[in-house]
């Protein structure tokens, strides 16, 4: 199962959520989702900050787990659009890029985006 599949699991097993089409949420929604995301970041900033590494690791993984679950509740077919994400980056090269980080990656001119992939994939499961 996938990391997508597995918190579709919870979100069904725990919270009552069946998996929708993709569809918008009502503004509140939405930013409670973020705001959720936001305090998941911030337990990893402090993690870092205290150099626990079980506690940044905890917080990276209820990162994801919070950012898997929105997407899930947006009924997006996550599996596919993360395919999409990640073939476009393999695309890219290690360079500084516009952040000024040496380890950083940069499209390349040739560089294709995801995004007709993922409106694809998107499309798919909405009929």
């Amino acid at each position: 199962m996938s990391y997508y599949e597995q918190v579709a699991e919870f979100h069904h097993q725990v919270l009552g959520i069946e998996s929708t089409a993709p569809t918008w949420h009502t503004p509140n929604t939405l930013t409670e989702r973020v705001m959720f995301m936001e305090e998941e970041i911030e337990e990893f900033v402090a993690a870092t900050s205290q150099q626990d590494m079980v506690k940044a690791a905890d917080a990276l993984a209820d990162l994801v787990y919070v950012a898997l679950g929105t997407a899930h509740q947006m009924g997006l077919p996550f599996d596919e659009i993360w395919a999409a994400v990640h073939k476009a980056n393999m695309q890219k090269m290690r360079g500084i890029g516009k952040r000024g980080m040496v380890y950083d990656a940069v499209k390349p001119p040739e560089w294709v985006g995801p995004e007709t992939e993922i409106s694809a994939a998107i499309y798919a499961s909405a009929s």
